[in-house]
């Protein structure tokens, strides 16, 4: 990472030296995205899949021109996918079964499942590069920085009217926070002098800790009583593609 960072301020300082424009120009694009790798996965004994589905990207940034073909560009991104609930439910249940192995179908009813879409932002810098064919702009960059993830809160109830104690499986880290690297292209086409249509295609990587833990907690007449079964934490790879339609604004 550091290697990648020193490029990046060599490539913007040695062409600053060039600097033709002073031309900022901003773009807001939003689109879909699509999880790749292991984050789509849905393999139960994988401790790095990820359950994540088609989901929602928006990039704002910002681009300082420097030269003829080079840029020095900041984004933010906000994406979210929403998980499979069926798959990950059935990864709870069966880490269930290491405590409770028996449970029958008349028991579904007291087993709920809780859990919310994958979603994160990104602070990230790079280089752009761009081929210009007759005010029609082809960008190629190169991107780093900074992700917060905030984890599905998936849990999973077991809870027994007729018992005296409830099953738990649930996170107990909310957010992570990691490195991100995006690679991707756009093109941007003229509407008018200061406004240019933008689509683009982006893949996207970083990765999350998800921390869990498993209790049972018993209910006396007058006490409470916790009991941790387990613990767990995985590191799953956080990567999709991205594909965005926006506009570009041109400050002059």
């Amino acid at each position: 990472m550091k290697k990648i960072v020193a490029l990046f301020v060599f490539i913007a300082l040695s062409i600053s030296a060039y600097s033709q424009s002073d031309n900022w120009y901003f773009s807001f694009s939003m689109g879909e995205s699509w999880p790749t790798g292991a984050f789509q996965k849905t393999d139960i004994y994988n401790n790095k899949s990820g359950f994540a589905k088609k989901g929602f990207a928006v990039l704002l940034d910002a681009t300082y021109p420097v030269s003829k073909h080079w840029g020095f560009k900041g984004m933010a991104m906000m994406n979210t996918n929403p998980v499979d609930r069926n798959w990950l439910g059935t990864k709870l249940e069966t880490r269930m079964q290491a405590f409770y192995p028996v449970i029958d179908e008349a028991d579904r009813p007291f087993l709920s499942l809780r859990a919310n879409s994958w979603m994160w932002n990104a602070l990230l810098a790079g280089p752009v590069f761009t081929l210009n064919f007759d005010r029609i702009y082809w960008d190629f960059q190169a991107l780093g920085g900074m992700n917060v993830a905030y984890l599905p809160q998936q849990k999973l109830l077991y809870e027994k009217a007729a018992n005296n104690w409830f099953y738990l499986d649930r996170n107990t880290s909310t957010i992570n926070v990691s490195y991100g690297l995006m690679a991707g292209t756009a093109v941007r086409f003229p509407v008018t002098d200061r406004i240019n249509l933008r689509v683009g295609v982006d893949y996207y990587r970083s990765n999350a800790k998800v921390q869990y833990e498993q209790i049972r907690v018993t209910k006396g007449t007058s006490t409470v009583t916790t009991e941790k079964l387990g613990s767990g934490s995985a590191n799953i790879p956080i990567e999709m593609i991205s594909g965005t339609i926006g506009f570009v604004y041109y400050l002059n």
